[in-house]
């Protein structure tokens, strides 16, 4: 058994922030599964594995809202690490890691990012040098990681700038798809459709099984045809699906009945699929097939069987429309979920492995709902989302990143997801206006990498039917948020 321990000191413990999230994970990023406890003043995550790896937690950074923090690749000890100092230790590392890679392919550094950076090393040298380590040494160590994050934020926002300036300078208007996923009815008011149009060249239209077939053989698609029309009358491209979304609310009530007979799970499946092309084939640009099988969902499937379902729905498309480009995406991209169970599927394998098989996959979607949990993306930086479109890029194929991004704290009743907002900003807060801040930066980001070649945001309306709380372009009171604006003007000055 693999045991990691970590000293917290304990004026710290209580502002640590889902420290049962915290995770080991070898040299591909995978999380391994490990469980999480407290003893005394020490953090354990205990393994089943002896090899070496690297802690991640979300840890409070000062000014700003808990972001997971990473340390470099320790080897197990008897002795703790003390974990600030750790933290501090591998945020030195990433971040000049990175730098030195952009500066080698071009990019020149801002001095913001420079002056932040020397503060932050100065910091983490004097927790370092620090004996014995003690709460002075975790205040050092907390001091470092703000002035770092500072730094890692000019750095990626200096990187978003000279990208997006030279792919604008070589292209004039980027061919960057951007659309926000609608159910039935839709945009609805004129003003919230006039709004629609200035952010966004495509619409993503979720034809929800759930919606579609609530009573097992009765297929019903009348409710989402007025927004095809809709959508062929204002000249937006059409992605539609996913046609297969395992989450609990979003497949029939009565797939239970199916549990345990995979086969007429399959029949069932292709025919609805078979159906959905049949009746939007033309009018579709980018089929997006299966969601979410790379995690836990309403029904128990074993990893073959998670795989000859995707590849069900993928023929099945085929079958009916062998033009239409397809889209598969997964959950959690960065896979924390595979530490707390083992039932997941690591994502980059699972895609990995229908990319192998040859089946005319034409892109990647990596469903980021940031700063939710335990169903979401714990919150991350927007060097550390960077680094994790890199990661993925390195499969070949577009990738199109799905967004969800708070502009509440609180929960919500009645969203298909298990999900609570993480604070954005600092003393536990998420508002329209932190929800701005963090997400222009990331759609910058996004626009800036050549192998992203759509940003789909998986809200629209906070009043409609929605996956997460909060998330919505419009509020709960049929408000458009700043966000949207923000997303309307970006379109103006890069997009078609």
């Amino acid at each position: 058994m693999g045991l990691f321990r970590f000293e917290v000191p304990e004026s710290f413990r209580a502002s640590v922030p889902h420290w049962e999230a915290a995770y080991i994970s070898g040299i591909e990023g995978i999380p391994w599964f490990g469980r999480v406890t407290w003893k005394d003043d020490q953090l354990l995550i205990q393994r089943n594995i002896d090899e070496s790896g690297k802690i991640s937690i979300p840890w409070p950074i000062a000014d700003s809202g808990p972001r997971v923090l990473q340390s470099c690749s320790l080897r197990q000890r008897d002795t703790p690490y003390f974990l600030p100092l750790e933290l501090a230790r591998g945020a030195c590392s990433n971040i000049r890691g990175q730098a030195d890679q952009w500066q080698r392919s071009g990019m020149r550094l801002p001095d913001a990012y420079q002056s932040r950076l020397t503060e932050g090393i100065d910091r983490f040298l004097d927790a370092a040098q620090s004996y014995p380590l003690s709460a002075r040494t975790a205040e050092l160590s907390d001091a470092s990681l703000a002035a770092l994050q500072q730094a890692s934020d000019a750095l990626v926002d200096t990187y978003a700038a000279q990208a997006l300036a030279y792919r604008k300078n070589n292209e004039r208007q980027l061919g960057t798809l951007a659309a926000a996923y609608i159910a039935p009815p839709g945009p609805m008011t004129p003003g919230l459709e006039q709004a629609y149009l200035d952010a966004f060249n495509t619409i993503a239209i979720r034809t929800n099984w759930t919606a579609v077939e609530s009573d097992m053989g009765k297929l019903d698609f009348e409710q989402f045809d007025p927004l095809f029309d809709w959508s062929h009358q204002h000249g937006l491209r059409v992605c539609a699906g996913p046609l297969f979304d395992f989450q609990q609310k979003q497949l029939p009530h009565w797939i239970y009945l199916l549990e345990e007979d995979f086969d007429g799970l399959l029949d069932t499946v292709s025919r609805y699929v078979a159906t959905a092309v049949q009746r939007y084939r033309g009018k579709v640009q980018l089929w997006h097939a299966v969601s979410g099988l790379n995690t836990a969902g309403p029904i128990k499937l074993d990893e073959e069987q998670v795989m000859r379902l995707a590849v069900a729905v993928i023929q099945e498309i085929r079958r009916h429309d062998n033009r239409t480009p397809i889209l598969i995406s997964v959950d959690q991209p960065w896979g924390e979920y595979l530490s707390k169970s083992s039932d997941g599927i690591s994502p980059l394998h699972f895609v990995d492995a229908l990319v192998r098989s040859n089946l005319g996959i034409a892109g990647i979607g990596l469903e980021m709902r940031m700063n939710y949990w335990p169903e979401g993306t714990l919150p991350r930086s927007i060097l550390d989302v960077s680094q994790q479109i890199d990661r993925w890029a390195q499969l070949g194929l577009p990738l199109l990143a799905q967004i969800s991004v708070p502009a509440i704290a609180e929960s919500e009743a009645n969203t298909p997801r298990n999900a609570l907002p993480i604070a954005l900003g600092p003393e536990g807060q998420s508002t329209a206006a932190d929800q701005l801040a963090y997400a222009s930066r990331l759609t910058r980001m996004l626009l800036a990498k050549q192998m992203v070649h759509g940003v789909f945001w998986e809200s629209w309306d906070d009043r409609q039917a929605h996956s997460m709380p909060g998330a919505g372009l419009v509020d709960s009171h049929g408000k458009p948020r700043p966000l949207l604006n923000e997303l309307a003007s970006l379109r103006r000055q890069f997009l078609f």
